[in-house]
């Protein structure tokens, strides 16, 4: 593998103000246990009578995939990679509700068409008329994971020279209802879209660099914690939520380690969903491209650096089954 892969730029929306960074300075706590993402201005990103045949998942995937490739110094990506856990929900449950009401007379043939989990990645490329590769990862909690070690691993190897990499999902309220009685300590529940583009070649508004992307399956836990070095992964980020069934994994892991690493969190920030490591990786980019750490993020009590960081080892299981580590570096802007 002798190409390197850099974040060109990247989108989110979420329960923050979407395609802003205003969280970093201004952000918003929330006590509700349930919160939906807030919704961008679709005008300047969809036509209108394009986006009212379309479900707020689409729209949402849209524009933080558009809105990334408008900060890139990419034109047309060479492959669309794209994560998510639970695919177009909203459509789903109301096509099985038609389903339902009316049997199999008078559908409408929208809800079955923009129903599936890769309609999100087939319908940006179809509105950038991008005919390269193009895949979808639903992986429950490690969609996202998924996507960008695909992505990594072809610009790593020079099969592609850029990918528009994203991961989606949307919390319906009975979605919601469901998880609530299926793990009723599940954390604060929201929703999730991030778009970003990985180029094998370093910019001038270059955000970082993606070092290392690892997929483990089942890993023994000691196993697990020799992979950290001190030097290498002092700063780690993790997708505590609050809640015991998740936390407890990530805590066996920080006791089997042989340093004391600086512990970072999101989801106090972001909420959770099957998305949600995407957002872990987008706010890790963030803090090396800004070169601090917001003191929310710190675990309450823990340590804090006195300086930004040089790097950020992103830590993410699903279920305690599947895991993965993506290392960030930062690197300094070619135009300063």
């Amino acid at each position: 593998m002798a190409e390197r892969c850099f974040v060109d730029s990247l989108a989110q929306v979420s329960c923050q103000k979407p395609l802003s960074d205003e969280w970093f300075d201004t952000p918003c706590f929330y006590t509700d246990r349930y919160v939906r993402s807030v919704e961008p201005d679709v005008k300047g990103f969809i036509a209108a009578s394009e986006a009212r045949r379309m479900s707020r998942i689409l729209k949402r995937a849209v524009c933080t995939s558009v809105s990334a490739l408008r900060a890139s110094s990419v034109d047309m990506p060479d492959a669309v990679i794209t994560g998510t856990g639970s695919g177009c929900m909203e459509n789903s449950e109301k096509f099985l509700i038609d389903l339902g009401r009316f049997g199999e007379q008078c559908l409408k043939p929208t809800l079955f068409m923009q129903s599936t989990h890769n309609t999100i990645s087939s319908l940006i490329a179809i509105m950038m008329k991008c005919h390269g590769y193009n895949n979808t990862y639903s992986h429950k909690g490690i969609s996202f994971d998924s996507a960008l070690f695909d992505a990594w691993l072809q610009i790593r190897s020079g099969m592609i020279g850029n990918a528009l990499v994203g991961s989606h999902d949307e919390v319906t309220p009975f979605m919601e209802l469901v998880m609530r009685r299926t793990q009723p300590d599940c954390g604060f529940v929201t929703e999730a879209s991030v778009s970003a583009v990985l180029t094998r070649s370093r910019g001038e508004n270059t955000v970082c660099e993606v070092d290392d992307v690892k997929l483990l399956h089942k890993p023994d836990m000691s196993a697990l914690a020799d992979m950290f070095e001190e030097d290498r992964d002092r700063v780690l980020m993790l997708g505590l939520n609050g809640s015991e069934s998740n936390d407890a994994p990530y805590m066996s892991l920080l006791d089997g380690l042989r340093y004391r690493p600086l512990t970072l969190r999101y989801r106090n920030l972001f909420g959770d969903c099957f998305s949600a490591s995407a957002l872990g990786f987008y706010a890790a980019c963030r803090v090396l491209e800004r070169g601090s750490v917001p003191a929310f993020m710190y675990l309450p009590g823990a340590e804090q650096a006195s300086a930004g960081p040089e790097a950020v080892t992103i830590v993410n299981h699903s279920d305690a089954t599947d895991w993965s580590v993506v290392r960030l570096k930062r690197v300094v802007s070619c135009g300063g």
